[in-house]
C-alpha cells in the first residue's frame, strides 16, 4: 500500500521540471530526425500541454517479429522486424524463409505509455481516465525523487508462433496478417479514444 505522504514528499519538484524539459526537448529532436512513432505524435503534444504531466516514452502499437524461445522472453530476443502500422504478407514471408536460432514469433503489442507526475492527486486523476478509456492494466510503476511513473497499457498483445527451427507451423500466413493487423487497429482505437479523453483532463 503506497503511503500518500511520504510519495509526495520524495518528488522533487525542480528535479521533476527538469526531466521535464529534457523529455520535451528530446521528443521534438526525435520528430526532427524521424525517430518518433508517428501516430503518438499528436498525443504526445497534447500531454506536453499539460501543466503537471509528461511522457518519457510511447508506442502507439506495433508488430514484431523476434528470434526467440518463448514470446516473453527479453534476454536471447532478437528483433528482426518492427512496424507501427499495417503489415503486409510479403513482409513476412521475406524473414521466414530462413531459419530461426530458436524460433520466430509475430507479436502484436498495442499502446504502452509512460507518464510522469509530481503528485498522488495528479495520478489518480490519470488512472481514472486511463481505465476509463480502456487501459485498464495500468498502474504506479516507480516513485522516486524524479516523479510518480504511470505505466498505461492497453492490454492489447498477442503473438503466434510462426516457425520452429525448420518447421513453418502456420498453413494460412495471410490469415495471420489479418488478425494482426485488426488486433494492432484496435490498439489504435483504443489510443484514439484516449486522446479524445485526455483533452479535458485538467493537470
Amino acid at each position: 500500500m503506497l503511503n500518500p505522504v511520504s510519495a509526495m514528499a520524495v518528488v522533487n519538484f525542480t528535479e521533476w521540471s527538469r526531466r521535464r524539459e529534457e523529455a520535451y526537448r528530446r521528443f521534438v529532436e526525435d520528430i526532427e530526425i524521424g525517430y518518433t512513432d508517428r501516430d503518438i505524435v499528436d498525443f504526445i503534444r497534447l500531454v506536453f500541454s499539460k501543466r503537471r504531466v509528461f511522457t518519457t516514452s510511447s508506442c502507439s502499437g506495433r508488430i514484431t517479429i523476434v528470434d526467440t524461445l518463448y514470446p516473453w522472453l527479453r534476454d536471447e530476443a532478437y528483433i528482426l522486424f518492427k512496424k507501427h502500422s499495417s503489415i503486409e504478407l510479403s513482409e513476412i514471408e521475406s524473414i521466414i524463409i530462413y531459419r530461426p536460432i530458436y524460433r520466430y514469433w509475430l507479436i502484436v503489442n498495442g499502446p504502452i505509455i509512460h507518464f510522469n507526475l509530481a503528485s498522488l492527486e495528479d495520478v489518480q486523476k490519470l488512472l481514472t481516465l486511463l481505465r476509463e478509456a480502456g487501459f485498464k492494466h495500468s498502474g504506479i510503476i516507480s516513485i522516486g525523487s524524479s516523479g510518480i511513473v504511470v505505466e498505461a497499457v492497453s492490454g492489447v498483445w498477442t503473438s503466434f508462433l510462426i516457425r520452429d527451427g525448420d518447421h513453418i507451423v502456420v498453413t494460412n500466413l495471410q490469415h495471420i496478417v489479418d488478425i494482426a493487423n485488426s488486433i494492432l487497429a484496435e490498439g489504435k482505437n483504443r489510443l484514439e479514444r484516449l486522446f479524445k479523453a485526455f483533452k479535458e483532463l485538467e493537470i
